[in-house]
């Protein structure tokens, strides 16, 4: 079975929700005064067996421009945007904003609804479909298919169906066999269970039993049980909407935006280097300017610093390299997409990708950018080559692991594909190939010194050598023809 997420889209009052209950049966409204108001304010849930193979998990979003922080955090977990356009309104403001939202988080496969079919006629349906295909034109959303349905007559539902199981087919998989990494969107307690959170299941694998932590802050919890659409389950896998009885922590001290992710391997940060697009219905953006950053499902105040010639802001529809110095930490890892608002007003303004979530401190700003087009959407093995180099003698695997988002297994397995040499100390570290045959150079001429100033000398003691025994042992065991036990 192949997991997808499906995320709806689109102003309030257009039938979101509605379209949800429909099609799955469900009620996604899952607080009281959502249903007493008539509008959505939190996020909701639901799934569905669209057949083939594929299982639809649904996460509806509320649509008022007040309660667009919920459905960022939401829609950072989306592999499918459902688009809902009411037919009888066509595109509104909020339309256009969520669906920035979910181009900026690169969401690549899509469907659109023209809800309220039963109240409009053809003109109406006619002109939503054409606003529709003017606001995704020049997107990845482009060409998408467009579906009048009814969520009170039900005309329609069947072909929606069809279509969404066709954009879920084309969607890129999750990565089941990397880290897991589960954005916490709720957190309660249950009589007789305990503390249980939910979200979507980014990546990797959770399974009953095992060890994990809520980044940031790595505290240690155990994975109790696990529930997948209601059902429960030895094994969690990417791409699905999981809730997770921990065991060792309270419900109070979990909030939304923390992360479950493997125990001590990963680090939350709070400056990372991205690649930045500036909505062109922007302002100008600013060094220093003071923002709002939401990933995944955290949302915490940010600093925008430019690296590029900060006297010249970012202009409207541009890409950037900038630095984001943020108020709380967050566990991110490279090629994470984000969402950047105004400070106030507060509306949405641009977006991007992490390029590095450990970035250095004291280089220039010219060097930041030449290396930064490097590291956005490089492979493992060349992002371990890259950072490996800049440590000199090398770089932990469990170091680089944490920096890059990888097991140490993955990483030691690409050390060669990387162009570096696997040592150990004794835990394993790469060494970049040329930087070993420099080092050896560099042995070979301290020896040398040291024979013509002390002719006499049997040999040169190894603790007369001002280096880290792992290193020297490596360095020894490459030259055995020329240094002597």
């Amino acid at each position: 079975m192949t997991n997808i997420i499906v995320g709806t889209a689109g102003h309030i009052d257009h039938g979101k929700s509605a379209l949800v209950r429909a099609l799955t049966g469900i009620e996604p409204d899952r607080l009281a005064e959502e249903r007493q108001r008539g509008i959505s304010i939190d996020l909701g849930f639901a799934h569905l067996d669209l057949g083939g193979g594929i299982l639809a998990g649904f996460v509806d979003v509320p649509g008022h421009e007040r309660f667009v922080r919920n459905m960022l955090a939401g829609a950072g977990g989306i592999d499918l945007v459902l688009l809902v356009v009411a037919a009888d309104e066509g595109v509104k403001p909020q339309t256009r904003e969520h669906f920035e939202i979910c181009r900026l988080l690169g969401i690549g496969q899509g469907v659109v609804a023209l809800t309220k079919s039963d109240l409009s006629d053809e003109a109406m349906l006619e002109v939503a479909q054409l606003e529709a295909a003017e606001l995704l034109e020049g997107s990845a959303l482009a060409g998408a298919p467009v579906v009048a349905v009814s969520s009170v007559t039900g005309a329609g539902l069947d072909e929606l169906k069809a279509r969404l199981r066709e954009a879920a087919a084309r969607a890129r998989p999750r990565d089941a066999e990397g880290v897991f990494r589960l954005p916490v969107d709720r957190s309660f307690s249950i009589r007789g269970f305990g503390t249980v959170v939910t979200g979507t299941l980014w990546s990797g694998r959770l399974c009953v039993g095992g060890d994990a932590a809520l980044y940031p802050g790595n505290r240690m919890v155990r994975v109790r049980g696990l529930q997948v659409h209601g059902s429960a389950v030895e094994e969690a896998r990417a791409g699905q909407r999981t809730a997770v009885n921990l065991a060792g922590i309270e419900a109070r001290e979990i909030a939304r935006g923390m992360t479950l992710a493997p125990a001590g391997l990963l680090e939350a940060t709070a400056v990372i280097d991205a690649q930045f697009e500036l909505l062109k219905t922007a302002k100008p953006l600013k060094h220093r300017a003071p923002a709002h950053f939401h990933s995944g499902t955290a949302a915490v105040e940010a600093e925008v610093r430019l690296l590029g010639e900060v006297s010249k802001p970012v202009a409207p529809g541009e890409t950037a390299w900038i630095r984001l110095v943020l108020k709380e930490p967050v566990l991110l890892l490279p090629g994470d997409r984000f969402i950047v608002r105004s400070f106030s007003p507060v509306v949405t303004i641009g977006g991007g990708v992490v390029a590095d979530i450990a970035p250095p401190a004291k280089w220039k700003r010219a060097a930041i950018v030449e290396r930064l087009p490097k590291l956005v959407n490089a492979s493992l093995a060349e992002r371990i080559r890259l950072h490996a180099m800049e440590t000199g003698d090398g770089a932990r695997a469990a170091a680089l692991a944490a920096r890059c988002g990888a097991t140490v297994e993955r990483v030691t397995a690409v050390a060669e594909e990387a162009g570096c040499r696997l040592l150990r100390d004794p835990e394993p570290r790469l060494v970049p190939e040329d930087s070993f045959k420099a080092l050896v150079s560099k042995l070979e001429e301290t020896l040398r010194a040291w024979h013509k100033e002390k002719p006499l000398e049997a040999g040169m003691p190894r603790r007369a050598i001002a280096m880290e025994a792992w290193l020297l042992e490596a360095l020894l065991a490459a030259r055995a023809d020329l240094f002597a036990a």
